[in-house]
């Protein structure tokens, strides 16, 4: 019969030290090894998803080895970037060249627990027991294929680390190896979600979903900040979308109207000129029970469009003024009355533009605008 105890085969333990002869005790100690692993293991891994990665993990192993201090250099995959996690976060840690412990080419080989007297010779060591303030140290050192690496570091006075001690950092140094890997994984992908939420924010983008009376039922992120500060739109006491403009109110309410009557087009509809802000009006769910508005347009001013314009294709203030009002659709008749132009100082102006930019005309030049990082700006 096994006698089984939090996943311990406590028969098998008990017959292996008979057949070596090892002492009860040094099996008994196994034991206790394995379950508190088991306990540290489900923080470390638990530890990935924390906003302090490992906090608690760290917290519940200096308890166990009964150490002053317990942390973790963390190097991201580039290695240009240097954190320290510890739980209470003491004082800032004063050790120079402490990246060499987690490079590619640091003494501390991965997954192998090092004491202090075997790296003396490495400068680091000794600055950081003494920034520390401990006499005895324990490194482990864990890296994953995509350059991040982790350094577990732990910390006490009076008497040395013991071997089960030891032994219990080398059974975690496999899934300390998989947690870090986690973690830069998650890392990664919250990378990646920031950069397409930052694209998405700088081409002010949005959506509002509304019932078939323009009730606002939904909206994004972008859009709710359109109402909040009340750029185009409001929302009125009843939730209603309201575009500041009297033009798009209407168009807006023929819309519902020609939609209830079983009209299902789309309808395109300007809000503002500063900033530029358009809206697309499209039916959305079974028999067009609810209105997709998606609203497009520019964040920042016609000033600092310009003097992007001007940046990117050399323009003069004139020539940018008048790219971003023929990206608008305005025509050179217009854009003369907007700058207090003649049209023939206009159309002179419009010529050096498309030299300058290299293009062949208005469409040439919208198309070039619309594909340039100004679109992003």
């Amino acid at each position: 019969m096994v006698f089984l105890y939090r996943g311990v085969a406590w028969q098998a333990l008990w017959q292996s030290a008979i057949a070596l002869t090892v002492p009860i005790w040094d099996i008994v100690t196994m034991a206790v090894t394995l379950l508190e692993a088991q306990d540290l293991v489900a923080l470390l891994h638990r530890g990935t998803l924390a906003s302090e990665p490992w906090g608690d993990f760290l917290s519940a192993l200096r308890r166990r080895m009964g150490a002053d201090r317990a942390l973790i250099f963390l190097a991201s995959t580039n290695g240009a970037e240097l954190s320290r996690i510890e739980p209470g976060s003491p004082a800032a840690l004063q050790v120079e060249d402490i990246a060499v412990l987690t490079s590619r080419h640091s003494p501390v080989r991965p997954k192998r627990v090092f004491a202090g007297p075997d790296l003396e010779d490495v400068p680091a060591l000794p600055q950081l027991r003494t920034s520390l303030g401990v006499s005895h140290l324990r490194l482990l050192r864990v890296d994953e294929s995509g350059g991040a690496s982790a350094l577990l570091v732990i910390g006490k006075n009076g008497e040395d680390f013991a071997a089960a001690d030891v032994s219990l950092l080398a059974n975690l140094a496999d899934h300390l190896e998989i947690a870090l890997r986690t973690w830069a994984a998650l890392e990664q992908e919250r990378m990646r979600a920031g950069i397409s939420g930052e694209a998405i924010r700088r081409l002010n983008f949005g959506w509002f979903l509304l019932d078939r009376s323009g009730v606002i039922v939904d909206c994004s992120a972008e859009a709710e900040a359109l109402l909040h500060e009340r750029r185009a739109v409001s929302r009125t006491p009843r939730g209603l979308l309201l575009p500041d403009r009297r033009e798009a109110q209407g168009a807006l309410r023929r819309y519902l109207e020609r939609l209830g009557r079983g009209e299902m087009a789309s309808r395109a509809v300007h809000l503002s000129d500063e900033p530029w802000l358009d809206m697309l009006l499209t039916p959305r769910g079974g028999g067009a029970q609810m209105v997709a508005a998606y609203v497009h347009g520019e964040a920042p001013t016609s000033a600092e469009r310009s003097a992007q314009l001007m940046q990117l294709f050399g323009l003069n203030a004139k020539e940018a003024q008048l790219a971003l009002l023929i990206s608008r659709g305005v025509t050179i008749n217009e854009a003369a009355g907007q700058l207090g132009l003649t049209r023939e100082s206009t159309r002179l102006y419009s010529k050096r533009l498309y030299a300058k930019t290299g293009t062949r005309g208005q469409a040439d030049l919208v198309r070039l605008i619309l594909a340039s990082v100004v679109a992003l700006s």
